[in-house]
């Protein structure tokens, strides 16, 4: 579903913020930009000041299935607030 490629073109974004890779995150948000995919939460209908909404978001993720778990960090829901929090308010 389209959805679903959404959230994954939004979860690569996440995982460059997790990496400190700010130069990578600059050229996929201005490519998310040309190519109309969602470099923002509120683009997926997420309200990042919404803390219960984004606590579900982080909970989600954060399921032992997920491949986030392969990125080489630690992962806390703190962690993963802040890579929420980077992208969303990130200017290139």
């Amino acid at each position: 579903a389209l959805a679903d490629k959404q959230q994954v073109a939004y979860g690569i974004l996440v995982q460059s913020a997790l990496l400190g890779q700010d130069d990578v995150l600059a050229q996929l948000i201005a490519a998310y930009r040309r190519f109309h995919l969602p470099a923002r939460l509120s683009e997926l209908d997420v309200d990042i000041h919404n803390t219960a909404e984004i606590d579900r978001v982080i909970a989600h993720t954060l399921r032992p299935v997920e491949s986030i778990h392969y990125l080489p960090v630690t992962l806390t829901p703190d962690t993963l607030r802040a890579a929420f929090e980077k992208v969303e308010f990130f200017r290139i």
